[in-house]
Formats: C-alpha cells, structure tokens, sequence
C-alpha cells in the first residue's frame, strides 16, 4: 500500500500543494488518534477538489462544510467516533457569521467587502464566502479571527459599516441572478458545454478543462469528454458558474438544443 508522502506526491504540482496536503493528512490523523474534531481552514474549490484525492488516497473520511449547503468555499472537517455531526452553533462551532450593515445609499460589491478585510492583512483562507445581499454582506469567517474583525472592520473602501455576529440560522444566503441562454453543442461532452456556457472556443475550454479551472458541481474534473447531464452546474474559476437547464431535442443538422443557465 502507498505511503501518505507517496500519495500526496502523486497529487501535489507545487510545493505550496504539498503543504496544503501534508496538513490535511496530519488533521486526520490527530482526529483519528487523539479522539477530538478536527478541522481545515477555507479551502477555495480547486483546493477541496485536491482533498478530496487526498482522503480517497488514504481511505479517510473528511466532511466538507463552508457554514450552509451551497457554500463555495469550504473546510474539511474530521469527526472522531463519538461525535455524529459538524457542530453548527456553541463553543464547537469554528465559524462565525459576521453582519456587514451599510448605509442604503452606498453600493458596494463582493470585491469591495474582500479586498477591504485583505487589507486589513488577514489571509484569504480564514475566510468563507461573502454573501452580498440588499442589506450589506453576511461574511463567513473562522472563529479565530473574528474578535480582530469586530475590533478593526468598520468599512469597505470608504463606506462605512456596522458588524454584529449573527447565528448560522440568520445568515442570508441571496437568490441569483439568473439569464437563460439557448445554444446547440455537437455533444454533452464538458469541452462542448462549457464552450457554450462561457462563450469561448471549444479548445479554449478543453484547455481550461486540463488546467484544473472547470467543476462540475464542485468537482474538479479534468477529463474534456465527461458525459454532462440536465441539472449538472459547471464552473470555470475566475469567469463564472453555469447550469444545464434542460435539453430541448436536436436540431435539423443533428446537434443538441440546450436550454442554458447563466448565474450572476
């Protein structure tokens, strides 16, 4: 059987991989022989996709959670035996919610809310998903940081801001904007979907695809001939995410009409 050091090997490209998998290999550990939870930091979606082959690699069983079901951002989490779920509120619970309020007049973007706590120099990994809404933004974030947060967060670029904590129950968690899109592909295949969801060429999806830039429902998956299905949602980092709304028959030269989900 393969060695840990083997395994993380055969899956880490960088050195900073290598770090981000060793560590993820000793949690488990931890979990396994002291007997108490354990946990990541946030992972973004590329770095789950990388745990993920990890955990299968070593046969260990990780829980992956970003504070409610559709979270982007994600930690991995490590149960011992006595314990049957992912503390979600008390002492145990590693994530907190923090309320941005802002003033009605003022306009601020996703962007706005991580650049201003980056400059505040905290590391992208101690926080979750930003979740912008009509009222400010609800901001994941681990425990740990948030007494800093109160203390020092006040605003977004100049605009001002107002911050309590708020019970994961409470968190907003804003609809998507939604623009429906109808194409034809050749196939199902991810290369062909993804082109046509994104409005790029087919090689230029094949080549994001073997890059490790394409999920499919938070899946990295780099293999350009994976079969797509109605419902699957694409992502392609950095550009946007996508879902297959329906499938609307074929056309006279015998492609597939698709009916087409564009988010944000």
């Amino acid at each position: 059987m393969a060695s840990t050091n083997d395994i993380i090997s055969g899956i880490a490209r960088t050195q900073e991989e290598r770090i981000l998998l060793t560590q993820l290999a000793q949690k488990a550990e931890t979990c396994r022989e002291k007997c108490y939870l354990t946990h990541t930091k946030f992972l973004d979606m590329h770095e789950a996709a990388l745990a993920d082959r990890l955990l299968r690699g070593l046969g260990e069983r990780g829980i992956f959670w970003g504070g409610y079901e559709q979270a982007e951002r994600r930690m991995v989490f490590f149960l011992p035996e006595w314990m049957d779920a992912v503390p979600t509120e008390g002492e145990d619970c590693p994530i907190v919610v923090i309320r941005c309020l802002r003033s009605k007049n003022d306009a601020l973007t996703h962007r706005d809310y991580l650049g201003s706590l980056m400059g505040l120099g905290l590391r992208r990994d101690g926080i979750g998903d930003i979740l912008v809404s009509e009222h400010g933004a609800d901001i994941l974030v681990l425990k740990d940081i948030a007494p800093y947060l109160f203390m020092h967060y006040s605003q977004a670029g100049r605009k001002h801001l107002q911050t309590e904590e708020i019970p994961l129950t409470q968190l907003i968690v804003p609809e998507e904007k939604v623009t429906m899109l109808r194409d034809t592909v050749a196939s199902m295949r991810l290369d062909a979907v993804t082109a046509s969801l994104f409005r790029m060429s087919r090689a230029k999806a094949a080549d994001a695809i073997r890059a490790g830039k394409v999920f499919v429902n938070q899946q990295e998956c780099i293999h350009t001939d994976k079969e797509i299905a109605v419902h699957d949602r694409i992502t392609l980092r950095g550009t946007g995410r996508g879902e297959i709304a329906e499938i609307l028959g074929e056309s006279k030269k015998g492609r597939v009409v698709l009916s087409l989900k564009r988010f944000g």
